[in-house]
């Protein structure tokens, strides 16, 4: 009963995995798996999830039915065609963002009307796992300076704590679970996470998370500088998270509870595909 409407050229050409595409990818494995109908890039059903707002979805937004339409995540705010969404809110029934910093972004900086603006995380799939720890730790880098990794190196090599990095754009879904579940858990040294699907599946493998935390998104200066994480969906129950100057006593804390934890209990309550579908219905209000 939805029409999903993205190109896959948006994806790039690298043969990696990327968030674009995992989340069409999850998107539509989410609603076969709920039984849910849809098309692409057809007008077949009621409702419309334009994914991908482009300036080539921007074209194809106007020929859609304006007041079944749902519009994200996949969008850049400071695209000038955006700004129409902004000025016309009848224009569409909601933009979905995958978490609530940026909802915030969205509604703080740019002024959209709150009630204009829903949080939706596609779904993370919850792999068969047979955990066989061969490693200490995953080190999971992206987006932050290769100091900060050679620091966390340092710091397992002082703990005499063995390693495997996972570093973005280098990796595939297999990647993730085979190297999650050989690790006792997981060091996160990443930037700040829209959502972190990728994240979220090293979670889903049941492995525990030790997070160096961003507190702030600044990539595009001081004037947007907004309260962010590299960890959008989070309780204690998956780890711990530091910032700067913490390392040492939380990774205490963390090192004696490691046995408590459980991440993937966490993403099967909060962002499995049953979730996740239902989180979308209640967007376009379907029963």
């Amino acid at each position: 009963m939805i029409n999903l409407f993205y190109e896959q050229s948006y994806w790039g050409h690298s043969s990696g995995m990327n968030g674009p595409r995992k989340v069409v990818e999850n998107l539509i494995e989410s609603l076969e798996q709920e039984n849910i109908s849809y098309a692409v890039n057809v007008e077949e059903y009621q409702n419309n999830l334009l994914i991908q707002y482009d300036w080539s979805g921007h074209l194809k937004h106007s020929k859609l039915t304006l007041e079944n339409c749902v519009i994200g995540p996949q969008i850049w705010m400071f695209d000038s065609h955006v700004n129409e969404l902004k000025e016309n809110p009848h224009y569409y029934k909601s933009i979905i963002t995958p978490s609530q910093w940026v909802k915030e972004l969205y509604v703080n900086k740019f002024r959209y009307p709150s009630s204009k603006i829903s949080v939706w995380p596609v779904g993370i799939k919850l792999p068969e796992i047979h955990r066989k720890e061969e490693y200490d730790c995953l080190i999971y880098f992206k987006r932050r300076d290769r100091s900060e990794l050679n620091s966390v190196i340092d710091f397992l090599n002082t703990k005499n704590l063995t390693y495997n990095i996972l570093e973005y754009g280098s990796y595939n879904s297999e990647d993730v679970n085979k190297l999650s579940s050989r690790s006792k858990f997981c060091f996160l040294i990443n930037g700040t996470e829209s959502q972190g699907i990728a994240v979220q599946e090293i979670m889903a493998t049941g492995t525990p998370m030790f997070v160096w935390d961003v507190t702030e998104w600044t990539d595009q200066g001081d004037q947007w500088r907004v309260p962010a994480t590299s960890v959008p969906f989070w309780d204690n129950t998956c780890g711990e998270k530091f910032i700067l100057n913490e390392m040492e006593n939380a990774f205490e804390v963390f090192y004696d509870r490691i046995n408590e934890y459980n991440p993937r209990k966490y993403v099967e309550d909060n962002l499995s595909y049953k979730k996740s579908v239902k989180t979308l219905m209640e967007i376009f209000d379907v029963n």
